[in-house]
């Protein structure tokens, strides 16, 4: 087994392909489970396409033998619908699961697992914001299985929100920047819901730095610190230059809105965000 060969799932993702070019040009042999080998891989990184039996799937891992598996590969669903369940619990628990079974098998592999601050609605130590975060918790459980019962070196990071260049993602700030460019006039909810946002470089670092800590602990990656969205939006215009038009209170807000600051892990060891936020906005118009 290679001290550093990283299996990689949710490598096409925003994060995931910020990962996997990171630990390439880092000198890592990194191979990305995709469900499809159509998607552009950063170079140095290997396309391996999941198999539909999970036979299959353990006699891959153990044949690639990976010394960390960073797993990001999940089905987001901020609101979900009753057509969303199956999927979600495929993607988020099912092939999760199969997954830990298959790394478990491999000699001193370590699993990091990638969780959210939606887990701690009202900053309870868990109360899930939405039925996504309900199935990152559900994973964390079923890991702690595999951790007590089976041994396998189980690493959790927290994320809140990210953000960054190139995001193809239907998230606040692709959002923001296109009704900045286009003139597009913004409805929005009272604005009162706070976020907290972490750059795609600096979370990348923390899943680093949570891939080197003892395994065992939950650690949480967040930017500045958790603001309103409407003082997002105030910093968003300032620090790019566009200008919103934006109608606050013309939407309802969700279910569940994140109104105080929520609970999170912390850091890992001798990480710490390096792009404050202003920063990261301005870079995204220059």
């Amino acid at each position: 087994m290679s001290d550093r060969r990283a299996l990689v799932t949710g490598a096409t993702g925003f994060v995931g392909t910020a990962l996997v070019r990171r630990l390439a040009a880092d000198g890592w042999t990194v191979d990305a489970l995709v469900r499809r080998d159509d998607h552009q891989l950063p170079e140095g990184v290997t396309a391996r396409r999941i198999p539909g039996e999970i036979d299959a799937l353990m006699s891959l891992v153990a044949e690639l033998a990976p010394s960390h598996c960073f797993h990001l590969a999940t089905a987001f669903r901020g609101v979900h619908t009753p057509t969303d369940i199956a999927p979600m619990i495929e993607a988020n628990l099912g092939f999760g699961t199969a997954l830990a079974e298959a790394v478990v098998r491999v000699p001193d592999a370590r699993f990091v697992n990638t969780g959210t601050v939606w887990q701690h609605y009202d900053a309870a130590p868990y109360s899930p914001v939405s039925l996504y975060a309900a199935t990152k918790q559900a994973f964390a459980d079923l890991l702690t299985f595999y951790a007590e019962v089976e041994g396998l070196a189980v690493h959790t990071l927290e994320l809140t929100d990210t953000y960054g260049p190139d995001d193809p993602r239907a998230k606040l700030i692709p959002f923001l920047l296109q009704a900045g460019a286009d003139g597009t006039p913004l409805q929005m909810t009272d604005g009162t819901q706070l976020i907290d946002l972490v750059h795609v470089d600096d979370a990348v670092g923390a899943l680093l730095a949570t891939a080197a800590a003892p395994p065992g602990p939950t650690f949480g990656a967040r930017g500045d610190g958790a603001i309103t969205l409407r003082e997002l939006v105030d910093r968003f215009q300032s620090a790019t230059g566009l200008t919103l038009d934006v109608e606050w209170g013309a939407r309802a807000s969700r279910p569940r809105e994140m109104l105080r600051p929520w609970m999170t892990a912390d850091p890992p060891p001798g990480w710490s965000p390096s792009v404050r936020l202003d920063d990261g906005l301005r870079a995204l118009v220059s």
